[in-house]
């Protein structure tokens, strides 16, 4: 006991509050020393004090718990180097949608941002085979989840030596606007329809009429795109005929600065 030290001073040693030490305790991510069985009172080693400025450290880069249990529980350099890899694209992934937002906010400032005048038209689409995968999201993971998905629809196209007979499109199966559970199905269409693999599903996008208009810029400022589209079917006495789908034309693969991005909404349409 006489190296040990009460969690008290611990937590001044550590930087770790009490309550941060208890909680990691009964995750069984840093275990006290000792207990003492009549009090209940914990007590740990100045050695531990390591391992909890690195739980510190790491925690106030935002990396998830179980993750920093593996950091600390893996020996292996190679190893321990992946874990923290992979945390770093996800802070990359954030610092891309904090750098978007305020490239938004600098426009907004700069008065750049006004109601963009969407021409509305009508086409008849005919029936198009397509290659999908239906998938469900939250709003923070669609565009990583998009991004690996059309990597798994070209990667079949490619390996089986199909081309694709357009550019790729997602299908909002949702009624209304979600943050979660996102119903969304993510499909390239083909010239022939295709069997598919696994999750990926040849099918075919149904003909019909549909209303169709272009928007420029980045996906986070689309909506007035949707506003223009139900509004002119309100006008026009028309109503949805299925989910709309966003035809990707030119996207981030084509294009570095997302102002240059051109997305296509289509709605069925009766």
């Amino acid at each position: 006991m006489r190296d040990l030290v009460p969690i008290g001073r611990f937590s001044r040693v550590s930087r770790l509050t009490i309550a941060a030490l208890r909680h990691y305790d009964e995750l069984g991510l840093l275990r006290p020393a000792h207990v003492d069985p009549d009090s209940g009172y914990r007590y740990y080693s100045l050695a531990q004090a390591g391992d909890a400025e690195r739980i510190r450290l790491l925690r106030s880069l935002e990396m998830p718990l179980d993750e920093i249990r593996a950091l600390l529980d893996e020996r292996e350099a190679a190893l321990r180097r992946r874990l923290l890899e992979r945390h770093r694209g996800r802070l990359e992934e954030r610092l891309a949608g904090s750098q978007a937002s305020l490239a938004f906010l600098q426009r907004l400032l700069d008065e750049e941002v006004g109601p963009m005048d969407y021409e509305i038209k009508i086409r008849e689409t005919p029936p198009q085979p397509m290659l999908s995968v239906r998938r469900h999201t939250s709003l923070p993971e669609l565009g990583p989840l998009m991004g690996r998905t059309y990597g798994e629809l070209f990667g079949y196209l490619g390996r089986n030596g199909i081309r694709p007979a357009g550019p790729p499109f997602a299908i909002y199966h949702d009624p209304d606007f979600r943050e979660e559970d996102i119903d969304v199905e993510m499909g390239v269409p083909l010239a022939e329809p295709v069997a598919g693999e696994g999750e990926l599903r040849g099918g075919e996008l149904p003909a019909g009429p549909a209303a169709y208009t272009l928007h420029g810029g980045p996906y986070e400022e689309i909506g007035p795109a949707y506003q223009a589209l139900v509004g002119w079917m309100q006008v026009h006495g028309h109503e949805g005929a299925g989910p709309p789908r966003e035809v990707y034309l030119v996207g981030p693969g084509q294009a570095p600065d997302p102002s240059g991005y051109r997305t296509e909404i289509v709605w069925p349409i009766r």
